[in-house]
């Protein structure tokens, strides 16, 4: 009994220090999907093949063996008593030492593909991004910030959907603003989470012009089966002409903030819903309830104040989302930063198409 004990004890020590070790020294995380591109969907699979086929024999012998002992040591009659059988100490000993083997072969396999097959480091001088796009996730959606080179800014921010070079090497850097995502795109590179307060890293190198699709592959909420991504690849000189004339139109770009006051031009609900659309406002506020009012309940909300117009009532809930509760719903998942996505024209054109639904 006291020799259980002290193993038990034991045990924990180990445990306890292990885990002081994991802590205490620093981890650097590599960058995510090879650097030539597309993650190898079939890398992936052949991994999954070798694990599984080393599971198979061992659930077999374990679910043979449950059975057998099910069998051959069961009641045959009401008043028998089965056959009590001791373990068998060598026995124990070989299955634990090969578990140990099983589990150091997964281990070695894994580690060997993830370190020479499906991570790049992003600070080894052997890639060179020649586009770094920030990522950031929050509830439910993806803002996109992009970088010339490693770092140089060019202001451009899209939402929704991600805009590439096809054939150049791009790293991406995720993070998020309120709980955990995951950025997965099936078809082009494994999945990376989007953690609070830290950045992982992921390279893209698409080699085919095209959309590709994924989404957030980690639980986060009500609308996180919606919580889309879109990846446009385009030829490298339609990417160069597409950034280009992003930057060009940032001279002419002048965020309203939460300026409530500063009239508004006469609003275009064709444009209007153009940028809904690009915000990936329907994410929230689509045809049925959401955790946001519905496309066509916010315009009769808008007219239910008696102390501020339909017009005013929106551009409220847009640029500061909290200085009115809408009762039902939480302000707080609603983005307080569309103020620097949306100048005066663009939000007259995005009011105008909600009061149209």
């Amino acid at each position: 009994m006291k020799r259980n004990v002290h193993l038990h004890w034991l045990g924990l020590a180990v445990a306890a220090a292990a885990l002081w070790v994991a802590l205490a020294l620093p981890a650097e995380v590599g960058a995510h999907g090879p650097a030539d591109g597309g993650a190898a969907r079939a890398d992936i699979n052949d991994l999954f093949s070798i694990i599984f086929w080393i599971s198979v024999p061992i659930f077999l012998l374990v679910e043979g063996l449950i059975l057998f002992a099910i069998l051959r040591y069961r009641r045959r009659h009401r008043h028998e008593m089965p056959e009590q059988v001791e373990g068998n100490h060598a026995l124990e000993i070989t299955w634990t030492v090969l578990s140990f083997v099983i589990i150091g072969v997964v281990f070695a396999l894994t580690a060997r593909f993830m370190m020479t097959r499906y991570e790049v480091e992003a600070t080894n001088g052997d890639v060179t991004p020649d586009l770094t796009v920030h990522v950031t996730g929050y509830m439910f959606n993806w803002d996109y910030e992009y970088f010339l080179g490693a770092g140089e800014e060019t202001g451009v921010k899209t939402t929704r959907k991600l805009t590439v070079p096809a054939n150049r090497n791009v790293l991406l850097e995720i993070t998020s603003t309120d709980v955990q995502h995951s950025f997965w795109l099936p078809s082009l590179a494994g999945k990376v989470d989007a953690i609070p307060g830290y950045t992982n890293t992921m390279w893209l190198n698409v080699k085919e012009p095209g959309l590709y699709t994924g989404n957030c592959a980690e639980y986060c909420g009500t609308l996180h089966y919606d919580m889309l991504i879109e990846v446009e690849a385009l030829e490298p000189a339609a990417f160069d002409a597409w950034l280009a004339g992003r930057m060009a139109a940032l001279g002419q770009f002048v965020p309203i903030g939460t300026d409530l006051d500063i009239p508004l031009l006469q609003g275009d609900a064709a444009r209007g819903e153009q940028v809904f659309t690009e915000l990936g406002c329907a994410s929230c506020h689509g045809a049925g309830p959401g955790v946001g009012p519905a496309l066509a309940q916010m315009a009769a909300d808008a007219t239910s104040r008696e102390d501020i117009t339909a017009e005013a009532y929106l551009r409220e809930s847009i640029l500061v989302p909290c200085a009115y509760q809408t009762v039902g719903y939480n302000c707080q998942i609603m983005p307080s930063n569309y103020g620097d996505k949306l100048d005066a024209q663009g939000l007259a054109d995005i009011i105008a198409y909600l009061l149209a639904n």
